[in-house]
């Protein structure tokens, strides 16, 4: 009910702060932040899920990071940066090529994926060293899509290359949703009968200077 108005506040937003695109990208990532808090809130009081907001992420860096978690529900990514307050991720091209979607995204400093073009993933790279270059943190699921229930899939080494060319830290993070919902197995319109409860927490920092850089150890590290 409320994502005409909510779209609205973005799209004036997004053409309000055009002078300065670094500016620009805070702004917009500390208001969608803001969002996404406000709906987990919502959806809080509805007692559709329970996710505090005023979790803390323990022992995060200073400066930009890459935050690398597991991916069990669509959820993920809204509690991950709303905890943040902000941070940049990559989207799928079909979601970033829809034009009402297209200029709040890249006003925020989301990155378009690769899809099934192999000669895009250089650039995607380029452009998630760039972000984490000018201070910003990332978000990825190393798994590339939703984890199936009780297990995880195999890491690609994608979040553990940037990390070790920009020579910042990765942070795992875990999270649990307790009933599974909105997972592959479990879709929107087949909620459990209890409340899902999302929780995230910090599980490690791993500087990439420890594995001399190395994307491959890394990604076998964490």
């Amino acid at each position: 009910m409320l994502a005409p108005l909510g779209y609205l506040l973005f799209a004036l937003s997004h053409a309000l702060w055009r002078g300065d695109e670094l500016l620009q990208m805070r702004r917009m990532q500390a208001l969608t932040a803001a969002a996404y808090r406000f709906m987990h809130r919502w959806l809080h009081l509805a007692r559709i899920t329970r996710f505090d907001v005023a979790t803390q992420l323990e022992h995060l860096p200073e400066g930009a990071c890459v935050v690398v978690a597991n991916h069990p529900t669509l959820m993920d990514v809204t509690s991950i940066i709303g905890l943040l307050n902000g941070a940049c991720t990559v989207a799928k091209p079909g979601l970033y090529q829809r034009w009402l979607l297209r200029g709040v995204l890249q006003g925020s400093g989301v990155i378009e994926g690769a899809g099934s073009n192999p000669m895009g993933a250089g650039r995607v790279m380029d452009e998630a060293v760039e972000r984490l270059g000018q201070g910003f943190s990332m978000v990825v699921f190393p798994e590339g899509t939703r984890s199936p229930r009780g297990k995880m899939l195999p890491f690609g080494r994608a979040a553990f290359e940037m990390a070790c060319r920009a020579k910042v830290p990765v942070v795992s993070v875990t999270i649990t949703c307790e009933p599974v919902w909105l997972s592959k197995e479990q879709p929107l319109f087949d909620p459990p009968f209890q409340t899902p409860r999302l929780t995230l927490a910090t599980l490690a920092i791993d500087d990439p200077a420890r594995v001399d850089y190395d994307s491959r150890r890394l990604c076998q590290v964490v």
